[in-house]
């Protein structure tokens, strides 16, 4: 498919990438590739778990009153 190309090249802007991602969960290289590209934007923190998002945000809140 054209997608498997466009994700293959890089060349999908991350928003369709992410769609994409959404719709083909089997496809581990377009996965791997869309948190490549959030794990590189500055401030992104990628948490697995409901816990791991709740220290992260109790942590952010605890920088900002500081």
């Amino acid at each position: 498919r054209l997608i498997k190309q466009w994700v293959s090249s890089r060349a999908l802007p991350p928003e369709r990438l992410r769609e994409y991602v959404r719709r083909n969960p089997e496809d581990e290289d377009a996965f791997q590739h869309y948190l490549s590209i959030i794990r590189a934007k500055p401030g992104r923190v990628v948490t697995r778990t409901e816990e791991e998002f709740d220290a992260e945000l109790r942590k952010r809140i605890t920088q900002e009153t500081i």
